[in-house]
């Protein structure tokens, strides 16, 4: 058992008596900081978070299904019936274990008990951060160590190239050095082309009811008049008289992503990307069955007491890729 030394040569407390006092005060920063939110990276805004599954499962198995059959006016005299039929299949999502904690060494936690001080929280509010960012990331971009796609990339999902009928023929809306290309009503159009383009996937049952863009596309249509009287901008406009509003009488959700600029696939490789989507439990979901966790504080050396930090995860779960539209070359490759 090790003694710390007070500034006068003489033991101050010893180990179990700093080992109580770290947990004392690990308990309540760990409490003060899980009560922090930081909205800037709030990932349960673009997709419902799923934490039912045990937090120690190795994986989720989702099964979906699909009918199909149609009924038809039939002759009495007939031997050939219409039949319905239900495909059903099974999509398998691992859940991985990723950690970060914090720590404390033996000068802080000497200074905080000579002058009966709490222990600072900016490491634990560092590791909370981490973690948010992290999953934040996971779930805009996915993981290619792990295989998992994200909204902004999943490989299954088809891209489709924006019109080429801007100025010059053109398919972005602006230029690298800020000139509008594309008139504010071919820009409703190319939106609207997404958001159809899930209605028409899914036979008119669902509409997209997010609209991802690029930092730059966003802050264009923020900012651009819809026309000459100056009333609406492009985007007060589009909010109002978008096709999944006018159908639904629901608001849209647009959203400004910097991911997006360089995401493109399609035709203009490197540029801008839009992405719209159902934004339903049912069609899409981040599988989170252990939520990031601190556990018990440990001695790990003679000067240092760590606080280890642990969650699971499985990353996005798309039930369907139908639900999803994107629009490449709404920005140009940056030059």
């Amino acid at each position: 058992m090790h003694n710390l030394i007070g500034h006068n040569g003489g033991p101050l407390l010893n180990d179990a008596q700093a080992l109580a006092f770290v947990q004392g005060q690990a308990y309540k920063v760990n409490q003060t900081v899980y009560e922090a939110r930081f909205p800037d990276w709030d990932y349960a805004r673009l997709v419902f978070v799923d934490t039912s599954g045990p937090a120690w499962s190795p994986g989720v198995l989702t099964y979906t299904s699909d009918l199909t059959g149609k009924a038809n006016w039939q002759s009495g005299a007939a031997k050939d019936i219409p039949l319905a039929d239900v495909s059903q299949d099974m999509q398998l999502s691992t859940f991985h274990l990723a950690a970060i904690g914090y720590q404390y060494n033996i000068e802080e936690v000497n200074a905080a008990i000579q002058v009966g001080a709490s222990l600072p929280s900016r490491r634990a509010r560092a590791a909370k951060l981490a973690y948010t960012k992290f999953m934040w990331d996971l779930t805009i971009a996915g993981s290619t160590e792990k295989g998992k796609a994200g909204l902004i990339n999943n490989a299954g999902i088809t891209a489709a190239a924006a019109a080429a009928d801007g100025t010059g023929s053109a398919r972005h809306w602006m230029a690298n050095d800020g000139t509008v290309t594309k008139t504010a009503q071919q820009i409703m159009r190319d939106i609207n082309q997404a958001l159809t383009g899930t209605n028409v996937s899914t036979n008119t049952v669902e509409w997209a009811d997010t609209v991802l863009l690029p930092v730059e596309a966003f802050n264009l249509i923020s900012s651009t008049p819809f026309n000459s009287l100056g009333a609406d901008t492009i985007l007060s406009w589009l909010l109002r008289t978008n096709n999944y509003t006018l159908t639904t009488g629901r608001p849209l959700t647009i959203r400004a992503m910097p991911q997006l600029r360089t995401a493109s696939t399609q035709t203009v490789v490197g540029g801008g990307r839009l992405v719209a989507y159902k934004n339903d439990q049912n069609y899409v979901k981040l599988n989170l069955p252990m939520p990031h966790q601190f556990l018990p504080v440990y001695q790990d050396g003679p000067l240092n007491w760590q606080v280890p930090g642990i969650f699971r995860t499985g990353g996005l779960d798309f039930q369907t890729l139908a639900t999803f539209y994107y629009l490449d070359g709404i920005l140009p490759a940056p030059a």
